[in-house]
C-alpha cells in the first residue's frame, strides 16, 4: 500500500472561529502552524491567502505566504478558495517560482453553510460550469500546476469522467472527496459514502478524503482510519474541523495532524514524506 499522504487544511485566520486555539489568529501566525504541520507528518499544505477590501485574491501576497513556509521545509503547497472567480485565479498561475504545486478546483458548484467572525452564520453559493472546468483543465497544466479536483457529491464524479472523456485531464488524477459539508453540497459522511464514492472514481488513482461539518472531530477521525485502511489519503486540520474530540478544542495543527500520522503508523502504514507525495502524484 501507498505510503499515506496527509494533507495540512490550515486555511486561514478568521476562516473559522478565531477564539479556537488551532486556528491561525495573524498570517504569520499560518506560517508558524503550517510548518508544524508538516513537522507533524503532513506533506502538503492547503491554505488561503489575503484578500483585499473588495474580497479578491492579492496574488502577491499568497505568493509571499507560500515562500515563506517553503523556505522553512520541504512541502507541496495547495492554494484554494475554488470559489472565487477564475480571473482573480489566474495570476495565481503566474507567480512563477512561487507558483503552487496545486490550486483547488472544484468539479460542482459551491453551496453551503460558514461560520466566520465578520458575517456570522451565512450561505455561501459559487457557481462552477463546465466551461470553467475545460479551462482550468487546460490553463493549470500549462502552468506547472496540477489540479486538485474537489467531488463533494455524485455529481462531482459525473463531472470528472466528462472532463476524461474530453481529454482534459492527465494520470494520475488528484481527487479530493468532501463529506459532511452543511448546505446543498452535502453528503453523509459516513463509512458507506466513502465505499459508494470510491466505488464509482476511475480505478487506481490517488484519492484523498476530507470529512468535515457535520462529521463532528469523531466522526472525521472514524472515517480519516478507514481511508487509510482502504488505501485513501487524508485531509484534516483547523480549516475542517477544529476540535480534538467532541466539545474539545484541538489546541494547534500540529495536534490534529500527530494523531492521524500516529494512527497510520499503529496501523502499518508508513506516512509520507513531501519527496514520496511528488512521487504519488506524478510531480517532477
Amino acid at each position: 500500500m501507498e505510503k499515506l499522504i496527509i494533507y495540512a487544511a490550515v486555511g486561514a485566520p478568521n476562516i473559522t472561529d478565531p477564539r479556537l486555539p488551532a486556528v491561525p489568529d495573524t498570517w504569520d501566525g499560518l506560517v508558524d502552524s503550517a510548518v508544524a504541520a508538516v513537522e507533524a507528518g503532513a506533506s502538503i499544505v492547503h491554505l488561503h491567502g489575503p484578500l483585499d477590501k473588495h474580497h479578491h485574491i492579492i496574488p502577491e501576497k499568497w505568493a509571499q505566504l507560500g515562500r515563506a513556509i517553503r523556505n522553512r521545509c520541504d512541502t507541496l503547497i495547495d492554494f484554494g478558495k475554488a470559489g472565487a472567480p477564475l480571473d482573480q485565479r489566474i495570476p495565481l498561475m503566474q507567480l512563477g517560482r512561487d507558483n503552487p504545486d496545486f490550486m483547488a478546483v472544484s468539479l460542482t458548484g459551491h453551496d453551503y453553510r460558514r461560520n466566520s467572525k465578520a458575517l456570522g452564520l451565512h450561505d455561501v453559493y459559487y457557481e462552477h460550469k463546465r466551461e470553467e472546468l475545460e479551462k482550468y483543465a487546460n490553463l493549470l497544466p500549462a502552468a506547472g500546476i496540477k489540479p486538485a479536483l474537489e467531488i463533494w457529491h455524485m455529481g462531482g464524479v459525473w463531472n470528472l469522467n466528462y472532463l476524461i472523456g474530453l481529454g482534459l485531464v492527465q494520470k494520475p488524477y488528484w481527487l479530493n472527496l468532501f463529506f459532511g459539508t452543511p448546505g446543498g453540497v452535502w453528503s453523509p459522511p459516513t463509512i458507506e459514502e466513502i465505499s459508494h464514492r470510491m466505488a464509482s472514481l476511475p480505478h487506481g488513482e490517488p484519492v484523498l478524503l476530507a470529512p468535515r461539518g457535520t462529521a463532528g472531530p469523531v466522526g472525521q477521525t472514524r472515517m480519516l482510519t478507514f481511508g487509510i485502511i482502504k488505501g485513501a489519503h487524508v485531509r484534516l486540520g483547523s480549516q475542517d474541523t477544529p476540535y480534538y474530540s467532541d466539545g474539545v478544542p484541538a489546541q494547534s495543527n500540529a495536534q490534529i495532524i500527530a494523531r492521524i500520522a500516529r494512527i497510520s503508523l499503529e496501523l502499518g502504514r508508513e506516512i509520507a514524506t513531501a519527496g514520496d507525495a511528488r512521487r504519488i502524484l506524478g510531480l517532477s
